[in-house]
């Protein structure tokens, strides 16, 4: 006797009641749990992802500023944020600049990210998630004066 039909004759040959019963309860139970274990894996996924894009835009920012700080021109620290950023995904524009005049004065680089979610967050009502965008800013001191030549960093 196999395994299977082992579970729904008892010692005397006769069959056991309430095995296939309980069996289709399983089967129901396991059809409504599946869908939220499936969305609760998907959203531990995203924040994975998330907690990456933050980050590689918080580490293309820093490159960016440091770039700037030694002399890099704008269009060389909008490419190296922008090569930097590359894993990353949706980089919205390009990356501001703005730095000072004199040596000891700022430099700041800001980007603005969106985030894609694979979770279906659109479907849980009242959260707003869909369209998560965020700006990440870095600021390094400049150690050089106008004219920045440095055309790559």
């Amino acid at each position: 006797m196999n395994q299977r039909l082992r579970g729904l004759v008892s010692s005397n040959g006769r069959k056991v009641k309430g095995v296939r019963e309980e069996l289709g309860q399983a089967i129901v139970e396991f059809a409504l749990v599946a869908p939220i274990v499936l969305v609760l894996i998907t959203f531990i996924v995203d924040a994975g992802l998330l907690l990456f894009a933050n980050v590689a835009i918080t580490n293309a920012v820093r490159e960016g500023a440091r770039c700037g700080a030694v002399g890099g021109t704008d269009a060389a620290v909008t490419a190296r944020v922008t090569s930097t950023a590359e894993n990353a995904g949706n980089v919205l524009g390009s990356p501001s600049v703005t730095r000072g005049a004199t040596i000891g004065s700022d430099v700041v680089v800001s980007v603005s990210y969106t985030y894609d979610w694979i979770t279906p967050v659109n479907l849980i009502p009242g959260l707003s998630l869909a369209d998560f965008t965020y700006t990440k800013k870095a600021t390094m001191r400049m150690e050089t004066t106008p004219p920045y030549t440095k055309g790559s960093c």
